[in-house]
């Protein structure tokens, strides 16, 4: 595989060189941000989901409790 810059272009242009490695380096860098970004927000996606599940039972929990609740108050009110 040839690279795309020779050795004897990196002798003659060092600072050429070092850009283009740092730059080779930022572009992984981005990648890797990138792909744990999507990876975090696939789970926080997932964890969302479950505390959704759990709010709507304790609201089917909380809706249960008050019916009871107003069955007592009405017949404490009809005795």
């Amino acid at each position: 595989m040839a690279l795309p810059i020779s050795f004897e272009q990196f002798i003659k242009h060092p600072i050429a060189a070092v850009t283009f490695c740092m730059l080779l380096a930022v572009g992984f860098l981005f990648y890797e941000l990138r792909d744990s970004y999507n990876n975090q927000l696939e789970d926080q996606n997932l964890r969302i989901e479950k505390l959704e599940q759990k709010i709507e039972q304790y609201e089917s929990k909380l809706e249960q409790i008050n019916q009871k609740f107003l069955e007592c108050i009405t017949a404490n009110q009809d005795s």
